[in-house]
């Protein structure tokens, strides 16, 4: 199963039209983080506090992306980053790694396909760089590793249409999804 943690303010935008260019043909679950609610990360590991709830949705999600084989996170580049949602989700991996009910959490999270779509306007093959190392080092963490990503250029509603390449690229993933 393939899993979408989409981070972008436009549903139907830039990033969410790339994205859906890339599944086209597969089943998958698409979670729009900006509709869960995500609250501060609680760091607890100087306490020695173990996290065995959560005050927000962060599980539902967690639980979606663990049954899932590949996991596509999209994102607009904002300012030079990710979204502030796909970053909450990230952050809330501190929580995970103390909490008893996810003893496996690394080891599970490496067994999966990660691969990342950003979308941004001010010359995102550039700029959008960080991004694709912060994501590289937030999974290198947890055991995992990034199997692929595509940056698309686009800043109007529907620009995307204009960056061929991206969208071939899109169309390249389409035979590769699923084999790791």
């Amino acid at each position: 199963m393939i899993t979408v943690l989409f981070g972008g303010s436009r549903p139907e935008g830039n990033t969410a039209h790339l994205t859906k260019a890339a599944i086209a043909g597969y089943d998958y679950e698409w979670i729009d983080l900006t509709q869960y609610q995500l609250n501060p990360v609680r760091d607890v590991r100087h306490d020695n506090k173990v996290i065995e709830s959560y005050n927000d949705d962060y599980k539902e999600i967690i639980d979606k992306v663990l049954a899932s084989e590949t996991i596509i996170i999209a994102s607009p580049v904002y300012w030079y980053s990710l979204s502030a949602s796909v970053k909450a989700f990230f952050d809330h991996w501190s929580e995970t790694l103390m909490d008893p009910n996810y003893k496996n959490f690394k080891e599970e999270m490496a067994k999966k396909d990660f691969r990342l779509i950003i979308v941004g306007g001010d010359f995102p093959k550039v700029k959008g760089k960080p991004c694709i190392t912060q994501v590289k080092y937030s999974l290198e963490f947890i055991g995992a590793t990034l199997s692929g990503y595509i940056i698309g250029t686009a800043e109007k509603p529907g620009d995307i249409e204009k960056d061929v390449y991206a969208l071939k690229r899109a169309q390249e993933w389409q035979q590769t999804l699923g084999q790791k």
